[in-house]
């Protein structure tokens, strides 16, 4: 099975998570994006959120929070989720394919695509 690898940042306030939704699809994912082949996880970080958001993600705050492999939506394949916390200069503000950003509450998992359910699931056990 073909695995999609993406670098994502986990942003959390309480139970809720930062999300954004794809060219309207019913499911919210992580901000982020694929890795480009001989990327590194981090630079793809950096580049899908200035591309995504708009965001200047701040280097030196990027830290790995876990990877996670799940199935991918609408697509017959694994995603590999590498999660990261970081912050940030700038107004989020959606660009490209990002048709709306919010803040979800981590619980409704009738909204969040598969992977970041398995995601939520992990970090609850926290």
């Amino acid at each position: 099975m073909t695995m999609i690898s993406c670098a994502c940042l986990v942003k959390q306030d309480n139970n809720k998570l930062l999300l954004v939704r794809v060219r309207d699809n019913e499911l919210w994912y992580l901000p982020g994006g694929k890795i480009e082949p001989g990327e590194d996880p981090q630079e793809a970080l950096v580049r899908e959120l200035k591309e995504e958001l708009n965001i200047d993600i701040q280097r030196e705050s990027i830290q790995h929070l876990r990877t996670v492999i799940g199935p991918a939506y609408k697509e017959n394949a694994s995603v590999e989720l590498i999660c990261y916390t970081a912050t940030w200069a700038g107004d989020i503000v959606p660009c490209s394919e990002i048709s709306e950003v919010d803040w979800v509450d981590s619980s409704h998992y009738s909204l969040l695509a598969p992977a970041v359910i398995k995601l939520v699931e992990q970090l609850e056990f926290e």
